[in-house]
């Protein structure tokens, strides 16, 4: 992906549009909006698919590959869990409730159960951040250790798996509002059930790693001429794909209500994937602010937020009113994660030269 500046700029986009899920826009809009930021998810694994085994065939290659890429995840997810837990104590510090009472109700059976089996629960949230968007790291963990044990025959069975996984999750989200449905004894009617490393992790991850291989492949059979002419096709499909998905997601979400996945969802990863090899060079400032912030404002926007309403409670801040919210968060982020240190190394910079 060190290349590629379209994935860059989407990383950007889709970190933006978690912000439009966890601080929506008024409805109706509001509504339609997080219907769309709805892939951005899947779109962080599949991305994170199609360059995890590029090129590897081997049972060897294929572990190292995953257990580097295991290791960084698990480095970068004690960070942040551990700012978001010592946050987490400073508020309950703050408006003087028992630490006691607090870590109590943060991890307790129930909670570590959910979050052993679907990577939520207040093992990762509790009142102080409320979000769980911390279970996509500990769920691209999970994805992670699958890979590394399947690797002898991954290469074997992963598209039959991809398949039916990805089938199981829409059918089933689909079927939420009409009929009960338990697998093994669980509730597929709890949205967290199939936003999980399983039923979205997995099945999105392996969807990157079949793009890598049919872009590798072409790359290995077509001389450069002949793999740019074929990449340049794929931009209609790729605008189809991506116009399909956003239509279907408003459509869906106007038809079965809010969900953690859509179809439509699907579609917009399959547009981006497409358009991603025959726009790599488009970027510009945008895939600038992708590769330097992206990872960084879906870590720490919900810290942002925090701290923003916790401010605003206290009188700090002026209250933000709902229909620009998601504006500000997005321009703190920013600010925070991008222009911030762009300027403090052009100040070192200075100061060197």
């Amino acid at each position: 992906m060190n290349q590629n500046k379209f994935l860059y700029t989407m990383k950007l986009i889709a970190c933006l549009a978690v912000i439009t899920i966890h601080v929506r826009f008024p409805d109706p809009f509001g509504q339609y909006v997080k219907a769309i930021a709805r892939f951005a998810v899947p779109f962080f694994f599949a991305v994170s698919g199609r360059y995890l085994l590029s090129g590897v065939y081997t049972t060897g290659g294929i572990r190292s590959r995953a257990f580097r890429s295991l290791k960084k995840t698990i480095g970068i997810t004690v960070i942040v869990y551990t700012v978001y837990l010592l946050y987490s104590v400073l508020y309950h510090v703050l408006v003087g409730a028992k630490l006691s009472e607090v870590f109590a109700g943060r991890f307790n059976p129930g909670s570590i159960k959910r979050f052993l089996i679907f990577n939520t629960g207040t093992v990762i949230y509790d009142d102080s951040y409320v979000f769980d968007h911390m279970w996509y790291l500990f769920a691209w963990i999970y994805v992670l250790v699958v890979i590394i044990a399947a690797a002898p025959v991954l290469r074997k069975c992963y598209k039959p798996v991809m398949a039916v996984l990805l089938l199981a999750l829409h059918i089933f989200t689909w079927m939420q509002d009409f009929k009960i449905v338990r697998v093994f004894g669980i509730t597929l009617t709890t949205p967290y059930v199939l936003r999980s490393w399983f039923f979205t992790g997995i099945p999105y991850v392996l969807l990157g790693v079949l793009w890598g291989d049919i872009v590798e492949g072409l790359k290995k059979d077509k001389t450069t001429e002949d793999y740019n002419r074929i990449v340049n096709l794929w931009k209609i499909p790729g605008i189809c794909f991506l116009s399909t998905g956003i239509l279907s997601s408003c459509f869906e979400t106007f038809i079965i209500g809010e969900k953690e996945i859509f179809i439509g969802s699907f579609f917009i990863v399959m547009g981006i994937l497409l358009l991603s090899e025959s726009l790599s060079e488009k970027g510009g400032l945008l895939s600038e602010m992708g590769r330097e912030a992206s990872s960084y404002i879906y870590f720490y926007h919900v810290l942002i937020l925090a701290i923003l309403n916790l401010g605003v409670i206290r009188g700090v801040f002026p209250p933000v009113p709902g229909i620009v919210k998601p504006v500000v968060l997005m321009i703190l982020s920013i600010i925070i994660f991008y222009g911030l240190p762009k300027l403090y190394r052009s100040v070192i910079n200075v100061k060197k030269g």
